[in-house]
């Protein structure tokens, strides 16, 4: 299980570099007039480094993960599940955003990804889905001034 989550990490830094190259080809422009490259560019930038972390961590719990076998601690074991209900969040987080509006799409795709990865309560699932949705919808509203779609609810 560890070599597996040691090549994903790798993946994940490679396909992040590759897109960060890519992004920067587009016109970058600046924080106050961003180019179309700039959002990809910042997105992969912050993959970039979540998957060099995770990487460096996997990396280190390679080498523990021997005393940890000869102990017998198998401490979890993977959920697929989980991974076909992220896709087919991500999935209807996309066809539904012109129709719901980003704010309320936000927060329930937010909601359910807390409630399903790693399964919290339903308070704090919410809780965390309204913080994600509102903090979006600031920064993109009023920060960036970017156009978003509203919805069925106006907001």
């Amino acid at each position: 299980m560890k070599r597996v989550t040691l090549f994903c990490n790798l993946f994940w830094l490679c396909f992040s570099l590759a897109v960060c190259v890519e992004a920067f080809r587009l016109r970058l422009g600046t924080v106050g007039k961003p180019g179309s490259g700039f959002f990809p560019f910042g997105a992969a930038l912050v993959m970039c480094l979540l998957s060099l972390s995770a990487l460096i961590s996997s990396m280190r719990a390679r080498v523990r993960s021997e005393e940890a076998a000869e102990e017998g601690a198998e401490k979890g074991r993977l959920r697929w599940w989980n991974i076909a209900v992220i896709l087919l969040a991500v999935v209807a987080y996309s066809l539904t955003l012109d129709a719901v509006g980003f704010l309320v799409n936000t927060f329930l795709f937010i909601t359910v990804l807390l409630k399903v990865i790693e399964p919290q309560t339903w308070k704090t699932s919410i809780i965390g889905g309204v913080i994600s949705a509102v903090a979006a919808d600031v920064m993109f509203n009023l920060l960036f001034h970017a156009q978003i779609p509203s919805g069925i609810l106006g907001f």
